[in-house]
């Protein structure tokens, strides 16, 4: 009866279930059952199988199983945010593996309870990366078995045919001590069931499915550039967001340990995440009931990879709900999930007893009703789904050495100031005491380059400040000298008028003499005397540091310097001559400035920072017209940007990703500064009122009588500005781009906190406007290039065409300077050649020659996607052993094929379909040849990249015969000797052309 059952409530929602004997025999009925008690609700629950059940006599015999692709796990990131990154790795046995996890290395911690293992978990999980054995094709079950559970998912497998590598086959996971599973679902949002054959527990964290979209919507806040890269980019088992995180944000979850010998049960679109405590052995499955088929009719699958799983679900409405399948076809079969509803399979237990219920069938049984079904049909293979294989890395992802234990960042930036201990533990307070510092050589106590120190353009006390404990990057320090270039021809100019209009340039309320002696309009009485040093009446009461210098102000700017006037020779500064701050203010010329960006898309003086991101990735910003003449668009800026401290919380308790401001649709309003004329969405700027209100508004600059004051952190004026601390203005702008500065009223936008900006950053030059401005001005940020330390302004870099697009957590902004940007050759451009064409290619050395083309022939490429979930595009048809394609032709799509590969192994993949592609003979002077496709050749007449000009080479008769030797004596050759400024950046010739093959 089901009195026998025993449940048990875990850690809150999460249920534990001990079912009898008879009950663990009809796997689909029970599942039915644990619904009918609601365990669905939590997502995630535990069975505990009777004692009399075991599914394997011994494990003693698994040592010589192989593990073929085990993985690797990098976590980069910080304050609870993470990224992992699997590496592939060489093929260990079981017993190898054992040993690896059990070596002093990577074995578990001492703990005394499991709340000191998770603590230690994620106190640690940037650090040592440790190998998981994942996505083991097989099962260790002897009699019953993982894979015949008679769900509803094997009709996939008895009515097409098709198997599905651990969706309706097992996979084994062999794990170890910080191996971890980041936040997903199941593939096409499945049933899982996974059981711990032996070894230590595993923790899961679970989110009840009534809040899986809230949680999306935090992660997409948290990861911006990866939401827009794929929609679902949490399938990609990449991110790891803290249960303190979670708990901050008001996200629901639970969690729950694992025993070795215990099921755990997923249930459809539950998010869940967790790790191993030590060496361990699981095996899992996918599986589904008839609640199922609407979470996959509804799910969102990664548009971004080409072998993630996807299910069709035709067969499935066809069978299971026959009265709809005609909507379903048309695309209008759309009805909302009730998460609460069980299954319908367990309507006999809200109404019968146990016993009383016809049996489905029995586990044990395995497929002994097969017979009874539709005729077999030869099982083949669709996408697998593995862990990701990270194919593409960041620099500093994986340490040089195995044996190095490294705190892995994000990305490799600049240190502005050196890091200090990880075991300083120094907090932000408020209403400290203020010192003055000083514009010297001044060496400041470590801290790290994500704290902030208070900038000011004249001398002014500097608010004192202590700073906030975070994890800390441990990465190797880039060369502080900056190489920096112009690329201002490259910019895409704006569509402003060149200069402004006759009576803007007459329009100017300073002369020369007025600026240097601090004269000013007597109807603003904002102007510019204030940037003058008045030691009478000092700002802030302070008292002076011990190991900093009283009398030097921070930054000797105490007057404008009127640079003379020199024709602007590059177009895209063209419109911004008389905006920047070194000439004198044009009230006029900054109004007809934000008027025009306020016409173009996307209309907003904020989101026009990734207007460039916009543009190249042919995003449309449309306009919305509402009544009234007043009009709303989708902001550019993810509201991550505003909200970039984990560690603050809101007066509420909870932190906060939503805007008010937004509509449902996702648009907001634009309102126009009836003074200025700058144009922002009242998301972007933290506006707020009733609509006549915002129809006559004023930007926060204007409404305080500030006209003149200009952003602290750049050196042009126009756009919108907020208040910032020591009664200095910013760019939302520039605010948003630099880490380091804080919204500290996020809904309102205002004011902004720049204490924390690390004083180095305002020692860097700007690439564009060094050469336009007497005196260094303003706080600059790097390219996100690794080390690339070219520096720029945000608006500087913003009004050249800098590509700048939303970043994950904790880098707000991710910005490519035109070093870096350089768009491949699309095939519109690239023209024919003809034979007997002079041509450059590269060369079997690695070297650039001139050649001729020699021959065009017309060439088939296969693609197929293989069994570990890599793909390629390139094989000859005669490296597909099963079939002579070169005599029969391509295998049918879906086709399983044997490749051999260059490494002369052969692997099992699945055919997807063939290309054809027209391949060029080339001949080089030396008289070899090589077969290169069309991007890979260069006209005489095409520009050729910076990479091909640095690798060109002239064939000389020496000199070539030399290249194309086998054996190059190297004592022959004069050594280098390296020029000792640049002998920190010299690469030894043997890694160079380890590097290069």
């Amino acid at each position: 009866s089901v009195s026998k059952t025993e449940t048990k409530m875990g850690s809150k929602g999460i249920m534990t279930f001990y079912p009898t004997v008879e009950e663990f025999k009809n796997f689909s009925r029970y599942i039915a059952y644990i619904e009918s008690q609601g365990a669905h609700k939590a997502g995630l629950a535990k069975i505990v199988p009777p004692k009399e059940w075991k599914p394997r006599s011994s494990y003693d015999n698994i040592d010589d199983l192989v593990i073929p692709a085990p993985i690797q796990q990098f976590v980069t990131g910080q304050s609870g945010l993470f990224t992992q990154y699997n590496i592939q790795k060489k093929a260990l046995t079981v017993k190898e593996f054992r040993k690896l996890a059990n070596s002093d290395k990577f074995c578990s911690p001492h703990y005394d309870d499991f709340d000191e293992l998770e603590r230690k978990y994620w106190k640690n999980v940037t650090f040592n990366p440790p190998i998981y054995g994942a996505d083991v094709n097989g099962s260790l079950y002897d009699p019953w078995n993982i894979c015949h559970l008679n769900t509803i998912l094997d009709t996939v497998e008895h009515e097409s045919g098709i198997t599905i590598e651990g969706v309706n086959t097992p996979y084994l996971y062999f794990g170890m001590w910080k191996t971890t599973f980041a936040w997903h679902t199941e593939d096409m949002d499945l049933y899982s069931i996974n059981y711990l054959h032996f070894g230590e527990p595993k923790s899961w964290y679970c989110i009840p499915p009534e809040h899986g979209k809230r949680f999306e919507r935090l992660a997409q806040g948290f990861f911006p550039g990866s939401s827009q890269i794929c929609e679902a980019f949490l399938r990609h088992k990449m991110t790891l967001i803290s249960p303190s995180i979670l708990k901050k944000y008001g996200i629901p979850f639970d969690k729950i340990t694992q025993e070795a010998g215990e099921f755990m049960i997923t249930f459809p679109y539950a998010y869940h995440a967790g790790f191993n405590h030590g060496f361990n052995c699981a095996e899992s499955t996918n599986f589904a009931t008839e609640r199922w088929i609407e979470y996959g009719k509804q799910a969102v699958l990664c548009s971004c990879r080409k072998d993630m799983v996807k299910i069709s679900m035709d067969v499935f409405v066809k069978k299971f709900q026959p009265e709809r399948y005609e909507n379903w076809l048309a695309g209008q079969d759309v009805v909302p999930i009730n998460h609460a509803r069980p299954t319908p399979e367990a309507k006999e237990f809200l109404k019968e007893s146990w016993n009383d219920a016809p049996s489905k069938g029995s586990v044990a049984d395995g497929c002994a009703a097969d017979g009874e079904r539709k005729r077999w049909v030869a099982p083949s293979r669709i996408e697998t789904k593995r862990h990701r294989v990270c194919l593409e890395v960041p620099d500093d992802v994986v340490s040089k050495s195995d044996e190095d234990e490294e705190h892995y960042g994000k990305r490799p930036r600049l240190n502005l100031i050196p890091p200090r201990a990880p075991s300083q533990d120094v907090r932000r307070t408020k209403g400290l005491t203020c010192f003055c510092l000083g514009c010297a050589e001044v060496t400041l106590f470590p801290v790290s380059s994500q704290k902030k120190v208070s900038f000011h353009l004249v001398c002014r006390s500097v608010q004192s400040y202590t700073l906030e404990k975070q994890q800390q990057q441990q990465q190797p320090a880039p060369h502080t000298q900056l190489q920096v270039h112009s690329y201002a021809r490259e910019h895409q100019p704006r569509q402003l008028p060149s200069r402004p209009s006759a009576a803007a340039a007459h329009a100017l309320p300073l002369t020369t003499s007025q600026a240097a002696s601090g004269e000013t309009p007597s109807e603003d009485k904002h102007a510019l005397s204030t940037v003058v040093l008045n030691e009478s009446q000092p700002i802030l009461q302070f008292v002076p540091h011990p190991h900093i210098s009283e009398t030097l102000p921070l930054l000797v700017d105490t007057h404008l310097d009127v640079e003379p006037e020199q024709e602007e020779k590059e177009e895209w500064a063209k419109p911004l001559t008389w905006l920047w701050q070194c000439r004198p203010f044009n009230p006029q010329a900054e109004r007809e400035y934000n008027k025009s960006m306020g016409q173009q898309a996307p209309y907003c003086s904020i989101c026009v920072l990734f207007r460039t991101h916009q543009v190249a990735t042919s995003q449309c910003v449309t306009l919305v017209n509402h009544p009234g003449g007043r009009q709303w668009s989708k902001p550019l800026i993810p509201e991550m940007c505003f909200n970039t401290q984990t560690s603050k919380m809101t007066e509420g308790g909870e932190g906060q990703l939503s805007n008010p401001h937004l509509a449902e649709d996702g648009t907001s309003r634009l309102v126009s500064c009836r003074q200025c004329s700058v144009r922002v969405h009242a998301s972007c700027y933290g506006v707020s009122g009733g609509e006549e209100e915002l129809d006559n508004w004023l930007c926060a600059r204007c409404e305080a009588n500030a006209i003149t004051e200009d952003c602290c952190l750049c050196s042009l004026r126009g756009g919108a500005l907020q208040r910032a601390n020591g009664d200095k203005w910013v760019h939302v702008l520039c605010a948003i781009t630099v880490l380091e500065a804080r919204f500290v009223n996020v809904m309102e936008r205002a004011p902004v906190d720049l204490s924390a900006i690390p004083l180095p950053r305002f020692r860097l030059k700007c690439v564009y406007c060094r050469k336009r401005m007497k005196r260094l001005k303003g706080c600059c940020v790097q390219c996100s290039h690794g080390r690339c330390s070219t520096a720029f302004h945000p608006s500087c870099a913003q009004a050249a065409g800098v590509l700048m697009h939303p970043d994950d957590w904790p880098f707000n902004v991710f910005a490519t300077c035109h070093r870096h940007r350089t768009p491949p050759i699309t095939e519109a451009s690239m023209r024919d050649l003809a034979v007997g064409q002079r041509v450059i290619c590269k060369h079997k050395n690695g070297r650039y020659y001139n050649s001729e083309v020699q021959e065009l022939s017309p060439t088939t490429f296969y693609e197929v996607v293989f069994d570990d979930g890599s793909y390629s595009d390139n094989l000859f048809p005669e490296d597909i052993e099963n079939r002579d394609c070169v005599r029969l032709g391509p295998p049918a799509k879906g086709d399983i094929v044997q490749v051999r590969w260059t490494d002369g192994l052969i692997y099992g993949a699945k055919f997807v379909t063939s290309h054809i592609i027209p391949m060029y003979l080339v001949e080089f002077e030396d008289g070899s040849q090589i077969s290169v496709k069309r991007e890979d050749i260069y006209s005489l007449d095409e520009s050729l990249p910076k990479r091909v000009k640095s690798r060109m080479s002239v064939a000389s008769d020496m000199r070539f015969e030399l290249f194309a030797e086998d054996d190059v004596k190297q004592t022959s050759k004069r050594q280098r000797v390296i020029n000792s400024r640049y002998r920190e950046d010299y690469i030894e010739p043997v890694i160079y052309r380890a590097i290069m093959e």
